[in-house]
């Protein structure tokens, strides 16, 4: 009897210690988990960036009125402003997108920062200025605030970029915020 209730008592540690063993195994697994999630959505946030940079660097007709959308919107058909803005749109989505990963930890803040630091190299553009007082209202309160945050930065990126073929921004462009 005595043995038994020994036995017994060894089932229970062992069963005990398993079940500690395997809460443990869980959290590791769960801890690597995540790690992996952070990893995929941050590569997923780069890849569509990356990619909608790639489409447009890719043709020549949508850099042009793109480039031109960005300088100069009103030199563009009300057609032509329109695909501009559709393509700038599916940019945001994926800046907004990031945005809300990082926001709910999913995603590094470092990355969004770096995606979206694009923003600030055309904060200053009539093309930027046109689309954001248009479609500012589609995007999410925090997307909003997060963009109109950057809008007021004084830093400058992407100098020279944008510069017309001469060189300097045109008149237009410097005149029409």
């Amino acid at each position: 009897m005595r043995e038994e209730t020994n036995y017994r008592k060894l089932t229970e540690i062992l069963g005990a210690v398993a079940v500690v063993l395997s809460l443990v195994f869980v959290g590791v697994e769960i801890r690597e988990s995540n790690k992996a999630t952070r990893s995929a959505m941050a590569a997923a946030s780069v890849e569509a960036v990356t990619a909608w940079y790639e489409a447009l660097g890719n043709s020549a007709e949508s850099s042009a009125l793109f480039y031109t959308y960005l300088l100069e919107p009103a030199s563009l058909t009300p057609e032509q402003r329109f695909q501009a803005t559709m393509i700038f749109h599916g940019l945001f989505l994926s800046f907004q997108n990031s945005l809300y990963l990082s926001t709910e930890g999913t995603l590094a803040e470092p990355i969004t920062h770096s995606l979206t630091e694009a923003i600030v190299g055309v904060k200053d553009l009539p093309g930027f200025r046109l689309f954001w007082r248009q479609r500012r209202s589609i995007f999410t309160n925090g997307f909003q605030n997060y963009v109109d945050k950057l809008i007021t930065t004084d830093r400058e990126v992407s100098e020279g970029i944008y510069m017309g073929v001469s060189g300097t921004l045109t008149e237009t462009s410097k005149s029409n915020p």
